[in-house]
């Protein structure tokens, strides 16, 4: 019987085998035919006379700057791609096109990251990659045909996409052909007069300050320059590239990060990819035996030292501004706190008995660039004990016109104030350098204190002071002046682990897992109101990955008048037991409190 099972397995498995080699026979006839008559066609774009001895250098793929790694998953996507079944990038579905590329695919969910990602070509790389894995030639065939569909698609097309030719598509585009170059060359017959103009035509797209924009694009851009300008190094404006890159991508640390190296589009995952685009350049230009220098370098390892004081206690990052589910968890974890006035971030934090299982709150306040800037202006995030106990709302998407991105953009999405049909702007920075900024930061070894005002709502002046008793107390004082009496809602936006239990005016009992959290509020309020996932309106939702919605649960306590504050205690864990007494002298803004016997009066 055993042997009878063997010998069938051995038949079925010499089967499949033959009809995987008549299946890729057939593939490989068809994928030859449709190069040919797409090189065919091709022709007059680029029948000029170009000489392209020596044009290029050959550079080692391992040594190149790509946009894909190859990995475990990456002969699964490229399977999927033989068949037009595209894998663009994790965070987006993959699209099945059948016999067809629709290059102007329009998604019906966030159109625009789909189109400028159909536009970067990152299914080249997967292809490479999977070749690389494989040494299976019929990838880098596919590849080839896709570049050569992609160019008749260009050429010939008139449809309106502004993702043809924009800084991100552009720039990943080039990436995506060197690394094909460099993989494929010895491999299979290239056109490599197509492929120099087409290079060329991008270099001088990249080269154009018309096209470049100050902020991450930009180095992206800076990145595909220099790289662009190595491999083409023989071509006659290869110096003028490297040197217009490397002056661009120098100021770009000097722009883009802050004097204590925090990147400043207001996003922990930008902060992240912008770091590793630098390094990346970094690495690229040493094995060329080149460099942006000693003073950018040192610069740069800055970065690193914000992402130990950003990250959360368990290396997550924070969901602040435009930010998904990631981690940190190649360096350290730094427990000091921290506060950066330029950026408009703090970090109050404590060690506990494991790095896990301690206390991290974030404070925004301030900013120094626009992009990816929520109206998030005096919220917070807090973390205890292993747990996230108050988020941010995450980034969904980056269609504007998208009523939940407009939500998860919205005071109303954070915790902090929010005034019902009353909205501020987020200006040039300069313009509102003196309105929203962070005033005040203190820390010692019992608390931390950072205070925060917003005066950019019309008619309106507000400020936030939060008291970090450590390792698990937090007071909130919230003071608010207006020309006219109005509704104000003190949110609180609950991690979608928190159970909130008994709710009334004075206080909020909530729960995350054994923890127990209180909320009180030492001066009386009018109402509280409670919110949970509500997709329509929207309200009550976060966003932990691109696309996805999260429900997750909303305490709002509400005060109206033209005069009003908010003094509010979170007391953690048995932050409860610790606290003895606690008032608060509205008349001076004095704070007294009594922990475990140890008494402090504090000006809040």
């Amino acid at each position: 019987m055993k042997g009878s099972f063997i010998l069938r397995e051995i038949i079925t498995s010499f089967i499949n085998e033959k009809k995987t080699q008549k299946r890729d026979r057939i593939f490989m006839k068809e994928i030859l035919s449709k190069i040919s008559d797409l090189e065919e066609k091709l022709a007059p774009f680029y029948n000029d006379p170009f000489d392209v001895e020596g044009l290029f250098k050959r550079i080692d793929p391992k040594n190149l700057i790509k946009p894909t790694i190859a990995h475990e998953d990456s002969i699964e996507w490229a399977e999927g791609i033989l068949n037009n079944d595209f894998f663009l990038i994790s965070s987006l579905e993959v699209i099945s096109f059948g016999s067809k590329i629709d290059w102007n695919y329009k998604h019906h969910v966030s159109a625009n990251t789909y189109q400028l990602y159909m536009q970067c070509l990152n299914v080249i790389s997967h292809l490479c990659d999977a070749f690389v894995l494989t040494e299976d030639k019929k990838y880098l065939y596919k590849a080839y045909s896709i570049l050569l569909e992609w160019i008749q698609y260009i050429k010939t097309d008139e449809e309106r996409n502004k993702f043809k030719w924009v800084d991100h598509t552009v720039a990943n585009r080039v990436m995506n052909i060197i690394y094909f170059y460099n993989i494929a060359k010895d491999q299979l017959e290239i056109n490599e007069k197509l492929i120099a103009k087409l290079l060329i035509e991008h270099g001088e797209f990249l080269e154009d300050d018309k096209n470049y924009v100050q902020n991450n694009h930009g180095i992206m851009v800076d990145r595909s320059i220099l790289l662009l300008s190595i491999f083409m190094g023989n071509y006659s404006r290869a110096k003028q590239w490297f040197q217009k890159g490397k002056l661009r991508i120098t100021n770009a640390v000097y722009r883009d990060f802050s004097s204590k190296g925090v990147h400043l589009e207001n996003s922990p995952s930008y902060h992240l990819m912008t770091r590793k685009i630098f390094n990346e350049v970094e690495r690229f230009l040493r094995k060329n035996k080149l460099t942006l220098g000693n003073e950018i370098n040192q610069k740069l390892s800055q970065t690193n030292e914000y992402l130990e004081y950003m990250v959360k206690p368990n290396r997550d990052l924070p969901l602040l501004g435009d930010t998904q589910k990631g981690s940190y968890t190649w360096g350290k974890k730094l427990f000091t706190s921290f506060s950066d006035s330029h950026a408009g971030i703090t970090i109050m934090q404590t060690e506990g008995d494991t790095e896990a299982n301690s206390t991290w709150i974030s404070f925004i306040s301030g900013y120094g660039r626009k992009t990816h800037k929520h109206r998030d202006d005096l919220s917070i995030s807090l973390y205890y004990n292993g747990k996230d106990i108050l988020t941010d709302s995450g980034r969904y998407n980056y269609d504007s016109k998208d009523k939940l991105r407009k939500y998860f953009l919205s005071p109303q999405a954070h915790s902090t104030i929010y005034i019902p049909d009353k909205d501020y702007e987020i200006t040039d920075p300069f313009e509102n350098r003196n309105k929203i900024r962070t005033v005040n930061f203190v820390s010692n070894d019992v608390y931390d204190y950072v205070k925060g005002i917003n005066n950019a709502y019309p008619g309106l002046k507000i400020s936030r002071a939060v008291v970090y008793f450590k390792p698990n107390i937090v007071i909130i004082h919230d003071k608010i002046s207006s020309e006219e009496a109005t509704q104000f809602h003190q949110i609180f936006n609950f991690a979608p682990d928190v159970e909130v239990g008994e709710v009334n005016k004075d206080k909020l009992l909530a729960s995350s897992e054994n923890d127990k959290v209180v909320f009180k509020q030492l001066l009386e309020v009018d109402d509280v109101k409670m919110y949970s996932g509500d997709r329509e309106t929207p309200r009550a939702i976060i966003s932990e990955k691109f696309g996805e919605i999260t429900n997750n649960t909303q305490a709002a306590f509400v005060k109206y008048g033209d005069e009003v504050e908010f003094v509010t205690v979170i007391a953690l864990g048995d932050g409860n037991e610790k606290l003895k007494n606690i008032a608060f002298d509205t008349e001076n803004s004095v704070l007294l409190i009594n922990i475990l016997g140890d008494e402090y009066k504090l000006i809040i």
